[in-house]
């Protein structure tokens, strides 16, 4: 089944759409605290007085120190009306030093007057999603990079071959050069 084109594509849609079915069953559950899911910005941002009392788990970004402050971004469909913005919380006993702009994660109780009591909270300043971001495009296009000099696309039979001789990353620019202009 899997030497022919017809075959492969067949192959492919079939995993696509088993994909897309994972993600539409598994992604529209709602909050479960029994399996470590709890209520996050978008379910505090719908309907705030239903989770009062509960644990929550949020992420926001710090917008204010004293009282700390942080805006938690929402985006939500409700009654065939899509709602997204921010909502801001204040943080009680957070027990790490925050500053504006920093991503602090919060574990806690929800209050009734929109606060949130901390028990844990870890803060992440700014810079480290950056890093993150960039670290992760480097080895994308090292992993590329890797693909292209040790492998060829065999267009006559759509299969994916390892090169008899694998191409330095120079050689593997001069050959996509010569495709091009061929």
């Amino acid at each position: 089944m899997l030497h022919s084109w017809v075959g492969r594509v067949a192959a492919i849609c079939g995993l696509l759409a088993v994909l897309f079915a994972l993600m539409i069953g598994l992604g529209a559950p709602a909050p479960d605290p029994a399996v470590g899911d709890y209520p996050d910005g978008n379910a505090l941002a719908q309907d705030p007085d239903n989770h009062v009392g509960d644990y929550v788990q949020v992420t926001g970004t710090v917008v204010g120190t004293e009282p700390v402050e942080i805006d938690l971004g929402y985006d939500y469909t409700a009654d065939g009306e899509r709602h997204s913005g921010t909502l801001t919380v204040t943080v009680r006993n957070v027990d790490t030093a925050v500053a504006e702009g920093q991503s602090l994660q919060v574990y806690g109780t929800f209050g009734p007057d929109g606060t949130i009591t901390a028990e844990n909270s870890v803060s992440v300043p700014a810079m480290n999603y950056t890093a993150m971001y960039l670290v992760s495009a480097l080895a994308g296009l090292w992993t590329l990079g890797r693909l292209i000099c040790g492998w060829r696309l065999d267009l006559q039979t759509g299969a994916l071959c390892r090169r008899d001789e694998p191409l330095t990353p120079i050689q593997a620019l001069f050959d996509r050069v010569r495709e091009v202009r061929a």
